[in-house]
């Protein structure tokens, strides 16, 4: 009641020109736009004695339908209903050609809503919707509609003949809120019927949404089932560190779930799990699978842990097309099977694609430099890292691979210096031989040059630098005097002139450990650009070691945990659980179990809707890290991080788009 009050008095108000046969009164548009003034201070008492004074101030003045529409306001706000419901009454006797009465039609329906008599606030709101042309009365009377259609008004009256004389938007409305009503009271019968005639080329996205979202529910029940197909390693009679994974796995999947069941109120979609051993068996893994797939209350799995064994997993379940999400496997490939199939982790083919798309499409990198080492995790990244950047329209200046565990990278590092020095070379013209010395000193002099610096390097036989003379016109001038010129890269060794022509240097490491060899020769040769790393460049102790050298450097991390009253419930409530930290093994079942339970509340409930609704996932905000499954079904999304004066911080998620 008090938010419906509370919504009615701060409604918009807009002033139209009034009827015919109007006089204007200076006394009656001063009263009114003082209380105009009081009204949207919710001066309400005063507001009214001012409209009232407006009224009175002249029979037919140019304020007098709206004040007495502002009156009405007035005595709603103050509780007065039947005198707003009087004064509404006698705008529209005397002036039944206002331009109010949309205006006056809610206030009317909002008095006789507080007043309890809800059909007659019903037809108000129904009769408003129909005429209204401003926004907001639009938007008011169809959310007032739907409340009343929930809270106050039978079964009868919208299942009535009379619902049929309403307009297909409100039409639709009615027929949703009945059949979810129905839904919940348990006469499923009754709220097919009334979905059946639910008309979807009248209806928008929101009302499809949920007319689809309870048909869903009618289909399946209120009951959906998710295999979990894992290692359970019983029989280990000791605490493996593969056993670990896997126990800890589970409780964050079971926390996930029981989180849920708990919030739960009813009328929403209840989940249950279906725990099995696989056995690290491919014959176990197949048999599981395919009972699961003649079991229709099982809409999806969750599992394996492994690549190996998602592998496997994933064939087959593309096969009986059964959604599968695997919470950790990292092995390039496994979501190509087939649209079932989707990895929640990342893959180090992913990272590259998305540090690739945040350096030219964020950073605005144009040319690129690469370095990293021959391990395959750093080799895959930079692979595909390349690749996307080369798609991009970007350039790849020179890409150098350094063997595991090697110290020394200099003549790397070096090799890019050069390339990058070639981008922008020196003119250089050697001022003798047969070319007239005293003109070309005389026009040099002409430019600026003095004439002591021309004749030292005559004396000496030596080069003049035109690029450090004239810059981007060096060789312009030197063909005007008809010099010969020669290109070079003068300061290729001259490691106190910065180069300055790269735009970003990407260097993704497989150890910390690489941080600062990598960092203080990028300093030693002076190669100035943006440094762009992977998720081993987290590691604070060797950045704080480095931070002469390593001051800048932004890469990107699937794992950033933020703080907030969110977070700090699901770890305490795992903490108080099991008597311990949560872990990554808990954070990676929790966000992937939590995922698909944001589906299935969402409407997703049955095996097709689940792997399409999963396609279509963009960075959903998992507590270890955001998922993003679009486009290609496994997850692509990072924490871009920046180690700055000493701190990491967050810049931003990205994913691939």
């Amino acid at each position: 009641m008090k938010l419906l009050y509370t919504f009615c008095v701060l409604s918009t108000f807009c002033v139209f020109a009034q009827e015919a046969e109007v006089y204007f009164n200076q006394s009656a548009e001063e009263y009114f736009l003082l209380g105009m003034r009081q009204y949207s201070q919710k001066e309400f008492t005063p507001a009214l004695h001012s409209f009232r004074q407006s009224i009175a101030s002249m029979p037919q003045n140019h304020r007098i339908t709206a004040s007495m529409v502002m009156a009405a306001k007035s005595e709603y706000a103050l509780k007065n209903y039947r005198a707003a419901i009087d004064l509404c009454d006698s705008i529209i006797a005397h002036f039944q050609t206002t331009l109010y009465l949309e205006d006056i039609s809610f206030t009317r329906g909002m008095c006789f809503y507080n007043l309890g008599m809800y059909q007659r606030a019903f037809g108000e709101m129904v009769y408003t919707y129909a005429i209204a042309q401003q926004r907001l009365n639009k938007e008011h009377s169809f959310r007032v509609i739907e409340h009343m259609a929930q809270e106050f008004l039978p079964d009868e009256q919208t299942t009535s003949a009379n619902i049929d004389t309403l307009s297909a938007t409100v039409k639709n409305l009615l027929l949703v809120v009945m059949a979810e009503k129905q839904y919940q009271n348990g006469r499923l019968d009754e709220a097919r019927l009334s979905i059946e005639r639910f008309d979807p080329a009248n209806a928008d996205q929101t009302l499809q949404f949920r007319i689809n979202h309870l048909l869903s529910r009618i289909e399946k029940g209120n009951l959906v089932r998710i295999g979990v197909l894992i290692p359970l390693q019983h029989l280990l009679p000791v605490e493996t560190r593969e056993k670990k994974i896997v126990n800890e796995m589970l409780e964050g999947i079971q926390l996930a779930v029981s989180d849920y069941e708990e919030r739960t109120v009813p009328g929403q979609v209840s989940v249950e799990l279906d725990i099995r051993d696989s056995e690290k068996d491919s014959t176990v893994i197949q048999s599981v699978i395919g009972e699961w797939s003649d079991d229709p209350d099982i809409v999806g799995i969750i599992g394996p842990i492994f690549s190996s064994e998602t592998m496997i997993a994933a064939k087959v379940a593309q096969e009986r097309s059964i959604p599968i999400v695997s919470p950790t496997a990292t092995d390039e490939g496994i979501s190509a099977i087939g649209p079932y199939v989707f990895q929640a982790n990342s893959t180090n083919g992913a990272k590259g694609k998305t540090m690739a798309q945040y350096a030219v499409n964020v950073l605005g990198a144009k040319t690129i430099a690469v370095l990293t080492s021959s391990v395959q995790s750093s080799t895959t990244q930079a692979d595909s890292f390349v690749a996307e950047v080369q798609r991009l329209g970007a350039t790849i200046l020179i890409d150098r691979r350094f063997k595991r565990g090697e110290n020394d990278l200099r003549s790397y590092v070096r090799s890019i210096r050069v390339e990058a020095s070639a981008l922008r070379p020196d003119y250089v013209v050697a001022i003798r031989g047969k070319i007239n010395v005293a003109e070309v000193t005389r026009k040099l002099v002409s430019l600026g040059i003095k004439f002591s610096y021309i004749d030292s390097i005559i004396a000496t036989g030596g080069l003049v630098n035109f690029t450090s003379l004239f810059g981007d016109s060096a060789k312009r001038i030197a063909d005007s005097l008809r010099l010969p010129v020669k290109k070079t890269s003068i300061y290729v060794d001259s490691l106190h002139y910065p180069v300055t022509t790269l735009d970003l240097v990407y260097c993704p490491i497989s150890n910390s450990h690489e941080i600062g060899v990598i960092t203080s020769q990028l300093t030693f040769y002076n190669i100035r650009s943006i440094l762009l790393g992977s998720g081993d460049w987290n590691d604070a102790n060797e950045l704080d070691l480095n931070k002469r050298y390593a001051d800048g450097v932004i890469f990107g991390h699937d794992r950033w945990i933020d703080r907030n009253d969110y977070t700090g419930r699901i770890f305490s409530k795992y903490s108080q659980k099991y008597g311990k930290q949560m872990s990554d093994n808990v954070l990676f079942g929790y966000d992937a179990m939590s995922l698909l339970i944001k589906q299935f509340s969402e409407g997703s409930l049955t095996r097709a809707q689940l792997a399409e609704a999963l396609a279509n996932v963009f960075e959903y905000p998992g507590i270890r890290n955001a998922i993003s499954l679009k486009p290609e079904r496994v997850n692509s999304a990072l924490h871009i991080l920046q180690f700055k004066n000493g701190a990491v911080t967050k810049l931003q998620t990205y994913s691939t788009h």
